[in-house]
């Protein structure tokens, strides 16, 4: 089962904009790939759940916020496939927060941890003492991005085959969805890459690392910043507006954290031109829609 291909919806969305500067957008619709593994999640996850079978692992770790969309699909993998799963949880416990409340009913075990001890999840030596604590486990990156990860968003590609996009664009949060579209996409394949953090120009680095670790050497692909709206997780009435009227327009859900972002990017650049006469365009809707409830629980949305 963890084996099958997915090939998610590609749904052309229409807007007077994109007529006027003669170009076509499909949205690639991977929130649809499953209701709770959704998106990018899904893809990331798939290679590192396969390798874990054949290694015989049965247990896997990973770490997350509070409202993560990582965690939230690792936990419902996990009890789809039959791995235990461990979440190393940034911050408190809080008895109202359905993410984590997902992850437990889906048998996820939760360890929290403070903000201090979380950011050394990078740390080689903080790795070595939870490998020791979890002897048996498979240690999973925040985010699920690694080489393995790759692989499984580099299927979209596959997928698309037919379609043959002039560019693909998504959004960026750790690198991993975009380091895989550009390993995958053919030259003529441009990926754009709109990243949803406050001063993200470190994610370059890392993502060109992960591509080049793959042995791959792709320059088709474009990192933009000033889109964040204030930063990861920051949300303005703009952008509010902006969801309302292209789910209006559109009949797709979105959230402000990542997806809204990538596509109010989208819609500005069509604006400013970027894209010439005739391109074909495709933008990867990554999911995440589980969090609008953690969004609404503070008050950050109506």
């Amino acid at each position: 089962m963890l084996k099958q291909t997915i090939n998610s919806p590609l749904q052309q969305i229409y807007n007077p904009l994109f007529e006027h500067h003669n170009v076509t957008v499909h949205v690639k619709r991977d929130d649809l790939i499953h209701p709770l593994i959704s998106g990018n999640k899904w893809r990331k996850l798939k290679y590192n759940l396969i390798n874990a079978r054949q290694q015989g692992v049965t247990k896997l770790l990973s770490f997350g916020g509070a409202y993560s969309n990582h965690i939230h699909a690792l936990a419902a993998a996990g009890q789809k496939y039959n791995f235990e799963t461990i979440g190393i949880i940034r911050g408190e416990p809080d008895d109202n927060n359905q993410t984590i409340g997902d992850a437990k009913q889906c048998g996820m075990s939760i360890k929290y941890v403070s903000r201090m001890e979380y950011r050394q999840r990078h740390d080689k030596s903080y790795l070595q003492q939870l490998q020791r604590q979890f002897p048996d486990a498979l240690l999973i990156p925040e985010g699920g991005t690694n080489t393995s990860a790759l692989k499984g968003v580099g299927e979209i590609l596959t997928e698309l085959a037919d379609h043959n996009p002039d560019y693909i664009i998504t959004p960026c949060g750790s690198g991993g969805t975009t380091a895989g579209l550009i390993a995958a996409s053919p030259a003529h394949t441009k990926v754009i890459s709109i990243a949803v953090l406050k001063n993200a120009g470190y994610l370059i680095e890392e993502i060109n690392n992960l591509v080049t670790g793959v042995g791959i050497t792709n320059n088709n692909w474009r990192f933009i910043e000033g889109y964040h709206f204030g930063g990861y997780a920051k949300i303005t009435p703009e952008l509010v507006t902006f969801i309302e009227k292209f789910t209006q327009q559109t009949s797709i859900e979105i959230e402000p954290i990542y997806s809204a972002k990538m596509f109010f990017a989208l819609n500005d650049l069509i604006k400013q031109g970027y894209f010439p006469a005739g391109s074909k365009i495709v933008a990867i809707h990554t999911g995440g829609l589980q969090g609008l409830r953690g969004l609404k629980q503070r008050g950050l949305l109506a």
